[in-house]
């Protein structure tokens, strides 16, 4: 998510759009495009940063759906405007960015929580793996999950996402947190362009 860096929180952006919507219709969507064109040029380092990366040889070989290239490309993202209260902070989550693949999501983010590593699917202790036959049929089977196969498939994923301090992150928030402040500015300069035009008339 990210954030304003003006003191202002959820309620005082939905008072925003209220009042520019009374200005002129459309004027509501005009802010959130130019909103969310923050967001888009704040992925532009996610994705380059996804490209980069050489995934680990079973999300390649395997037509499962968490395959690597499977369904959505790896570097499709989408960008959200939604309010977000901010909890005790008065700043207000403004723009999420979304990774649509499925293997890029499990690189990015499987096992940094510490969570349920080597539980399998809803902790059964199994994971459900699809592989093609030597005659090109694709069977399904369920594969037991050892905590240590666990362990050693975060440490891969450790590896390959260039992991050298804790975060949430593999891939996006670490290519996007050095330049969070310059987007946050940018998201501030949108806000205050439009609290502008609103004020010209509410005032």
């Amino acid at each position: 998510m990210i954030r304003s860096m003006l003191q202002i929180n959820a309620q005082d952006i939905k008072k925003l759009k209220k009042q520019l919507n009374e200005i002129e219709p459309g004027l509501r969507n005009e802010f959130v495009k130019e909103i969310k064109s923050v967001g888009r040029d704040a992925a532009k380092p996610i994705k380059k940063a996804i490209r980069r990366v050489t995934p680990l040889s079973g999300m390649i070989n395997n037509e499962g759906k968490t395959a690597w290239g499977r369904g959505k490309p790896i570097d499709s993202t989408t960008i959200r405007s939604k309010l977000k209260a901010g909890g005790k902070s008065m700043n207000a989550s403004l723009v999420s960015i979304r990774l649509n693949s499925a293997a890029v999501n499990i690189l990015d983010m499987a096992g940094r929580s510490g969570a349920y590593v080597g539980q399998g699917k809803r902790k059964s202790g199994m994971t459900p793996v699809v592989r093609r036959t030597a005659g090109g049929d694709l069977v399904a089977y369920a594969r037991r999950t050892t905590a240590e196969a666990g362990q050693k498939f975060i440490q891969n994923l450790n590896s390959v996402g260039g992991i050298v301090k804790r975060s949430a992150s593999r891939i996006a928030w670490p290519s996007i947190e050095k330049d969070l402040p310059r987007v946050e500015k940018d998201i501030d300069k949108v806000i205050l362009k439009y609290y502008r035009r609103a004020n010209r008339i509410f005032s």
